[in-house]
């Protein structure tokens, strides 16, 4: 077997998330951290030195970062607003890329992504990472096994308290850099019901509000509740809420003609004799501490797609459709109307 590539990885930006991105590619024997990029070249030898990277080149200009020799990977964990420009960027300079959530805050500015990654043929990973939790893993085999038969209802849910304990909260409560409580937050949810549906959203129809006091001064709405129409003609429900006090809760419920999923319990036809819920033990999606993520998941498989030449089904045109389906639920709740749910060119 010929001996594997070495894949070097640049990452920009030098926050909570970047230390999660380079503590997983160091556990995968394929990649090495080369290059580290930040707004000031002292934050960004701080970060080397703090992540033990003392052969990474550092920088503080983007196009003197894609310049570095060696570079094949570029992730992109900065704030929000700064992704799509960094893609473009990355897209241009030949660079595969790792693009953190949500890729883009505007419809506008997915499709000049969608559009120059398409253009350059690099092969891109969008930070989905909950499709590597083990309960949504199993879920999707169970799916396939068609083990509750054809799915009419699915739920999913993005319940997290976001606040000054938490690293983004300051910049994150301002609606110009989260975008909305689902691009910032809820499209974890959005994209994994889609990602288990397996059939796009046609329509939405959304409410959204701010907490009753919002004491965090949040100037968005942190709580929506939204029903979707799926193209396979079955419906759905996601709900966002930033703004409770509670520990972190993912729930997943999945119903079909042969049964049900309900997070790590399964009831099926297929199985006669159980009585209750089947339980099958797996990781659940429970932590918004981003150390606790599954991305050795996403970059092993990011990696091995890579070698062999594959397109990750978490790639940024596959991944457009959660924004899109964000985009439409930002109109429902401003126009109290159900919306149609937008493509986006080249998807």
């Amino acid at each position: 077997m010929a001996k594997k590539k070495t894949y070097g990885v640049g990452i920009i930006g030098t926050g909570w998330v970047a230390g999660a991105h380079v503590m997983n590619f160091k556990k995968i024997d394929a990649t090495q951290v080369v290059a580290i990029c930040s707004r000031t070249k002292s934050r960004a030898d701080a970060f080397v030195r703090e992540q033990g990277l003392s052969d990474a080149g550092t920088y503080n200009k983007v196009a003197d970062f894609l310049k570095h020799d060696g570079l094949d990977i570029v992730v992109i964990a900065t704030p929000h607003p700064n992704h799509p420009a960094e893609t473009i960027a990355a897209a241009r300079a030949g660079k595969h890329i790792v693009i953190e959530k949500p890729a883009a805050l505007t419809a506008g500015e997915l499709r000049k992504m969608v559009a120059e990654v398409n253009k350059t043929k690099v092969k891109t990973s969008v930070c989905f990472e909950v499709r590597w939790c083990g309960a949504s893993q199993n879920i999707k085999a169970m799916l396939d096994q068609n083990l509750i038969g054809n799915v009419h209802y699915g739920h999913t849910a993005y319940h997290h308290g976001i606040g000054p304990w938490y690293a983004q909260w300051e910049w994150n409560r301002k609606k110009q850099m989260a975008g909305s409580a689902e691009l910032t937050a809820g499209c974890h949810a959005v994209d994994l019901l889609i990602w288990l549906m397996n059939t796009r959203v046609s329509h939405v129809s959304a409410m959204g509000v701010k907490g009753k006091r919002n004491t965090l001064k949040y100037n968005y709405e942190t709580v929506s509740t939204v029903n979707l129409q799926f193209a396979s003609g079955a419906i759905g429900n996601v709900s966002t809420n930033i703004e409770c006090r509670q520990p972190y809760l993912f729930p997943i419920l999945l119903q079909g003609d042969k049964g049900s999923i309900w997070n790590d319990k399964v009831s099926t036809t297929d199985w006669p004799t159980t009585q209750g819920w089947a339980h099958v033990p797996s990781a659940q999606p429970d932590s918004g501490d981003v150390n606790d993520h599954p991305y050795l998941g996403q970059f092993e498989y990011f990696i091995d797609c890579l070698q062999n030449n594959r397109r990750p089904h978490n790639d940024l045109r596959n991944a457009a459709h959660a924004h899109e389906v964000c985009f439409a639920i930002q109109q429902s709740v401003r126009t109290n109307k159900t919306v149609k749910v937008a493509r986006t060119p080249g998807t």
